[in-house]
């Protein structure tokens, strides 16, 4: 019998952990895909960045590597410890710290940079989205510059809304759609190990980003890249 682990994203990074690590080669080849993006997308070339859900560190190093002297932050102690590992065994000069986007322990107008990389818009409501773009107008200095990179989901549910995803360890579906909420459940299946679980993932299109960075006063460029993935640009006004 196969066992119900419930509503959570853990095994996600427990078993696919290398996905994360940037001494991986998936992790390396991330890596330069983010420091491609920016070296395309982003109109400054140093500065003091800020990572928002750095992780294991993949997207600090890669804004580091490109010259900016950087501080990452996530809300999850683990991936913050291990980041900080990784950076002085790779040499990396870059800071974290545990801290809620939402509530940034920053002054205002200190920050040149403020970089959301990887995708991280499933994790966030609508509601905690508009917090940290608030947070982030409030400390980037004049003309500082607000990154994300993140995936078109309401284009991806149209297209294959009811495709089986193969993503070794795990196959998964979605089995809800929640338009009140702007949410979707997914059925993640270890067949191998014998449990399964659910994510529940906010969906979030382009138009959704660029309104909420022009209602809090950003100057917004959109960059459409291939089927599904985007970048936005924000410059503080």
């Amino acid at each position: 019998m196969f066992k119900n682990l419930g509503c959570t994203f853990e095994p996600t990074y427990t078993e696919k952990l290398w996905m994360y690590d940037p001494r991986s080669e998936v992790g390396k080849k991330r890596m330069e895909k983010q420091k491609e993006l920016l070296e395309k997308f982003l109109p400054i070339k140093s500065g003091k960045a800020l990572d928002i859900g750095c992780g294991m560190g993949i997207s600090a190093f890669a804004l580091e590597e490109l010259g900016f002297e950087v501080i990452g932050i996530d809300v999850q102690e683990e991936l913050v410890e291990k980041a900080k590992k990784i950076a002085e065994e790779l040499g990396y000069k870059m800071e974290f710290r545990v801290m809620d986007a939402r509530k940034l322990d920053f002054p205002n107008e200190t920050l040149d940079l403020v970089a959301l990389l990887g995708n991280p818009l499933p994790h966030l409501s609508v509601y905690d989205f508009d917090k940290i773009i608030q947070e982030a107008f409030r400390v980037l200095k004049p003309n500082g510059v607000l990154f994300l990179e993140y995936a078109d989901w309401i284009r991806l549910l149209h297209q294959g809304y009811r495709e089986v995803l193969v993503e070794d360890p795990f196959i998964s579906f979605h089995i809800s759609l929640d338009t009140t909420k702007g949410q979707i459940e997914r059925l993640f299946i270890n067949l191998e190990k014998g449990y399964f679980f659910r994510v529940k993932i906010n969906v979030w299109a382009p138009w959704i980003v660029e309104f909420i960075l022009r209602k809090v006063g950003f100057e917004v460029e959109m960059h459409y890249l291939g089927t599904f993935s985007v970048v936005t640009v924000g410059v503080k006004s």
